[in-house]
């Protein structure tokens, strides 16, 4: 394993891989994948998404008809959509006075997606021969 990067072809029939690293002198690291948990977390972050575009969408709509002006304003409305959802970090934001531009970070989401389902635990205990 390099700078955090995991590839699947290294789990074995038991979706388990075992690895080092100098951060864990002394302990042995064990990546699993749990594939159904995996298609869980894809899903929750899928509907999480779109639920977020779509209170993000009625924003834009409040700003371009009037009721809703000003950039601080407009960051507390945003704000508060983004802390319901806790997906912000998957969205470039642009909020000016009297207007509020959005977008996905495609790249990042599906660098965090490539990780659904894995977990790591470390041990103490040896591995028995």
């Amino acid at each position: 394993m390099r700078g955090g990067e995991l590839q699947l072809g290294l789990f074995d029939e038991r979706n388990l891989f075992e690895f080092s690293h100098p951060d864990f002198p002394n302990e042995r690291l064990m990546a699993c994948r749990n594939v159904d948990l995996g298609k869980l977390r894809s899903h929750k972050r899928q509907a999480l998404l779109e639920a977020t575009e779509k209170e993000l969408q009625k924003v834009r709509a409040r700003i371009e008809n009037g009721s809703l002006a000003g950039r601080d304003k407009i960051g507390v409305r945003v704000g508060k959509v983004l802390n319901k959802y806790k997906v912000g970090k998957h969205f470039a934001l642009s909020i000016e006075e009297t207007s509020f531009k959005f977008q996905r970070l495609e790249q990042q989401i599906g660098a965090e997606a490539a990780l659904d389902g894995l977990y790591v635990i470390r041990t103490s205990v040896p591995r028995s021969r």
